[in-house]
């Protein structure tokens, strides 16, 4: 599996068109931070593409720092909490928002866990093998990751949406195939599989719509005259 600076502008380039479809498909206010999402992961995408610049001599080192501290605090403080909000927000299932809102709870712990990291510890990135390896990615343990596992797949397995759920899933899948790959890169390799598997956040919105029920036609505001009457002039 080989990434670079050219990868990640491409997925960026690829995915930012998404997400603009996808705040366009958006119909209600609770449903724009789910909207956002794939928009952001390709923002996200770009940002990891400076720090390759950075690590291959290409940035200056004040921009390749900033670019992996910022690569870093989305993923691992902002996505925790972001995902199962916005998931949280669109849900309509009583009970399932129960669920959500016991994750996002577990997301905003796992998000807290991480912020301590990143500021207690060194931040910085290297690559190895065609992949960047964040130093913070050392540093949590398997519980962290669990909890993160949890919190960022759990909400969209649960939707009531199909189309969400199968989100989940494919984000679980792209998890547990960063691990496989190289654990100690899961965090570059799951965010670029993230940033892809967020076109079906605009097919759960298109779907939606399609499920929708059509509105009542509109009554006219003009007076019907009574049946049979006859026109003005008429004998």
């Amino acid at each position: 599996m080989c990434f670079s600076a050219e990868a990640d502008f491409a997925v960026a380039a690829v995915v930012a068109p998404v997400g603009v479809a996808t705040l366009r498909a958006a119909a209600r206010p609770q449903d724009l931070l789910l909207a956002a999402l794939p928009l952001l992961l390709a923002l996200h995408q770009l940002t990891e593409g400076v720090v390759w610049l950075g690590l291959e001599g290409h940035a200056p080192g004040g921009l390749r720092d900033a670019a992996t501290r910022a690569y870093l605090a989305f993923a691992q403080v902002v996505l925790p909490v972001i995902v199962p909000l916005g998931i949280l927000l669109t849900e309509p299932d009583r009970r399932r928002r129960a669920w959500m809102s016991a994750l996002l709870v577990g997301g905003a712990v796992v998000a807290a866990r991480f912020a301590w990291i990143l500021t207690s510890n060194p931040v910085g990135a290297q690559a190895l093998d065609h992949v960047i390896i964040y130093d913070t990615d050392w540093e949590f343990g398997y519980v962290t990751a669990a909890g993160y596992v949890l919190v960022t797949c759990g909400p969209a397995l649960i939707a009531s949406s199909r189309v969400l759920r199968w989100f989940g899933v494919a984000s679980l899948a792209g998890l547990l195939l960063a691990s496989g790959v190289r654990y100690s890169a899961v965090t570059s390799i799951w965010c670029v599989v993230a940033a892809l598997i967020s076109v079906l956040v605009l097919l759960h919105f298109r779907d939606r719509a399609q499920r929708a029920p059509a509105s009542p036609p509109s009554r006219s505001l003009q007076p019907q005259g009574r049946r049979g009457s006859s026109t003005p002039g008429s004998a």
